[in-house]
């Protein structure tokens, strides 16, 4: 007798409680999560580039792009290296003084070399920014150009004259350095 009363209290309770039908979308995500669960792995996995991807949240293209800049970046680092190497080799290998001094002074015509041509694209930058600079600075600018044109003839002429004298060297690298600093000023002050 007392199971029947307490399964008439427990019926009452129940009528008592609010019915709610459950949404039509609770279905559908519970059969889409079923589905998923049970999804066999021999479906599509993905390589190794899309897990490295995944993990990192990392789209698989920009992955790709980091490898190929370290690879770029290990490999030019192998070349500069063997290059460094190679010279010193070289260096070695050269056993007289004549060898050593004309390996040296070629490098210092190829530093000539580089300075003018950087000179040359640096003058025509700064000519082009003129207008855009305030006149008496372009005034005084020119005037040290100038000056610094003549000094740069004035060694290479004693160059000529004297062979590769060190203080003479010396003075011509100088002159470039302060011609294109002066140029570099021109182009960076009309940005």
């Amino acid at each position: 007798m007392n199971s029947d009363k307490h399964n008439g209290d427990i019926e009452r309770l129940m009528e008592k409680l609010p019915i709610e039908n459950p949404p039509e979308a609770l279905w559908t995500r519970i059969e889409h999560a079923l589905r998923e669960e049970q999804r066999t792995p021999l479906e599509e996995t993905p390589g190794l580039f899309t897990r490295l991807a995944d993990m990192f949240r990392v789209r698989s293209l920009t992955l790709a792009a980091g490898v190929v800049v370290i690879l770029v970046g290990i490999g030019m680092s192998w070349m500069l290296i063997r290059d460094y190497t190679e010279r010193r080799e070289n260096a070695v290998v050269a056993q007289n003084s004549d060898d050593m001094m004309l390996d040296a002074q070629s490098d210092i015509d190829q530093a000539i070399y580089y300075y003018e041509r950087a000179i040359e694209k640096l003058t025509v930058l700064a000519e082009r920014s003129e207008s855009d600079l305030d006149p008496s600075f372009v005034k005084l600018q020119k005037e040290k150009i100038i000056l610094l044109r003549a000094s740069i003839n004035e060694c290479k002429t004693a160059m000529n004259v004297n062979g590769s004298h060190p203080e003479v060297q010396h003075y011509l690298f100088a002159a470039y350095t302060d011609l294109q600093h002066t140029l570099q000023q021109m182009v960076s002050r009309a940005q």
